[in-house]
């Protein structure tokens, strides 16, 4: 069965400046490398070889990145031009998908461009019916949730549900044996102009497949969802990766980050270029290129170039910032 990978990644990342002034969200560092990359490894593990990525926002710069960590992947780009929902901007790729039809379907693993999870893909992927990944939640209120068939059947997608309908939220990991089903779907919604809060949904083309197509979507837990949608969870998100990985390994600095006299290793993430001196770093992420001099910092993102000096406490920094204050 031939897989593409869809990485929806075209956000702007409001929610995240100063930090995506300059870089796309999707290219923020979590636990030690960009979080989109967390998601190109992870399908590549899987054995997908095969990637669509929707750019937009600053899209030459994470398109070259890309390009440049993965030379042996096959990765093509697609920009989406007006943000107009996340069901636009898959819809986007149908060209991609559809451009070498055969008798065989081609199938979509389809990841959200700042969702980081863990979970049995591998088992997913075998699956002949389309499959949401869900994760328990104690406040579904805030997310789509799926309402439970039989078995493993979804009955229904409700998008915030007022009413207790299940905590299984939908995080952004799905599978579409068949992506035409999808397209197809996409197409109806967007040429009957059919929004949910003025963009075009993907949930809106999930339940129009289910109710309306009548195919069977099932469900799949995941093990972990870590969300990288704002500042305060991007953070919450590092540590919860480098705990994850265990036996005192709660930190990850790049091999060629320099660390002189100084204490990085409460979950603390360094990036490649980056230089540490007489500091003590918790809870943190440095990104590439960044200096800092006797610092005493706690939950903080400190941007790409970066230069700190004295600087104590809890601070967001954005790429190419300077601040030095008197000792």
């Amino acid at each position: 069965m031939a897989v593409k990978c869809l990485i929806p990644a075209a956000g702007k990342g409001t929610r995240m400046r100063p930090l995506t002034h300059t870089l796309p969200k999707a290219m923020l560092p979590v636990a030690g490398k960009p979080t989109i990359f967390h998601i190109i490894d992870r399908a590549h593990k899987a054995g997908v070889n095969d990637f669509v990525i929707i750019t937009g926002y600053l899209r030459e710069l994470m398109e070259n990145e890309i390009l440049a960590a993965y030379p042996k992947l096959n990765i093509e780009f697609v920009e989406q031009k007006e943000q107009l929902g996340l069901g636009h901007a898959i819809y986007t790729a149908k060209d991609i998908f559809l451009k070498n039809k055969t008798s065989e379907a081609l199938s979509m693993f389809l990841i959200y461009g700042d969702t980081l999870f863990e979970g049995d893909i591998e088992q997913m992927m075998k699956s002949k019916e389309p499959v949401i990944g869900v994760y328990e939640v104690e406040d579904p209120r805030r997310f789509g949730v799926i309402e439970k068939g039989e078995g493993q059947k979804i009955k229904s997608l409700v998008e915030k549900p007022e009413k207790f309908v299940s905590n299984l939220a939908i995080p952004g990991v799905n599978f579409f044996p068949d992506a035409t089903q999808l397209f197809s779907a996409l197409e109806h919604i967007i040429t009957n102009n059919i929004r949910t809060k003025n963009e075009y949904q993907a949930t809106d083309a999930f339940q129009y497949m289910l109710q309306t197509q009548k195919i069977v979507f099932t469900w799949q837990k995941l093990t972990a969802w870590d969300d990288a949608g704002t500042l305060d969870a991007i953070l919450e998100t590092n540590k919860a990766i480098l705990e994850r990985r265990g036996k005192g390994k709660n930190f990850a600095i790049a091999g060629d980050a320099k660390i002189i006299d100084s204490n990085t290793t409460e979950n603390v993430s360094v990036s490649s270029g980056a230089r540490i001196e007489k500091s003590t770093l918790k809870n943190s992420i440095i990104d590439r290129g960044a200096i800092l001099k006797n610092c005493n910092l706690e939950n903080s993102l400190v941007g790409r170039n970066a230069i700190l000096e004295n600087v104590s406490g809890e601070i967001i920094v954005g790429d190419d910032a300077q601040v030095r204050l008197h000792s």
